[in-house]
């Protein structure tokens, strides 16, 4: 069986050995590296935040919020892919949105069947809060994302979108 290395300083997987370590070494110090992340994605989820509409916000209400600005007349199966939960999770969490007031469900008068979701006021002040908090936040790493190559991003995207079908595996 070939061994295939990562060159460290060409930023690529190959069979030939110089400059490199073996991959083995580069799965396992990519899965420490994203098992760090998905820790702290965990830890800074569980802070609620106040994104200036004076209620503190869990990271997964704000992004719900967040999916029904950035898809106007989603229903619920539609949020549930955007957002990678079940229907019966976000179904909980909608409720609780619109009780709190960031959120109006809505049915076409032709489909009863179906909830459409819209921001209130509210809402829409949580999901422009939200857009500020990460402009305020980002702007180191928005500025280094301008370093890479359109390629570049597109390879670090096709990684991550794999790396999220992977995760889905676990699930079954």
């Amino acid at each position: 069986m070939e061994t295939w290395y990562y060159l460290s300083n060409k930023g690529f997987l190959g069979n030939k050995k110089g400059s490199a370590f073996a991959l083995e070494k580069f799965v396992k110090e990519l899965d420490e590296t994203i098992g760090k992340l998905l820790e702290y994605d965990k830890i800074v989820s569980k802070i609620p935040k106040d994104y200036g509409c004076g209620i503190p916000l869990s990271m997964s209400e704000i992004h719900t919020i967040e999916a029904i600005g950035n898809y106007p007349g989603a229903n619920v199966t539609d949020l549930a892919e955007v957002r990678g939960v079940t229907k019966g999770a976000l179904s909980k969490m909608l409720s609780r949105l619109e009780k709190a007031g960031f959120i109006r469900r809505y049915q076409y008068k032709d489909n009863k069947k179906e909830h459409y979701f819209q921001l209130t006021a509210l809402g829409r002040k949580a999901y422009e809060g939200h857009y500020l908090f990460h402009e305020s936040r980002s702007n180191v790493t928005h500025a280094k994302y301008k370093e890479y190559s359109e390629e570049e991003r597109k390879l670090i995207l096709g990684f991550l979108h794999m790396y999220v079908e992977y995760l889905k595996d676990y699930m079954e």
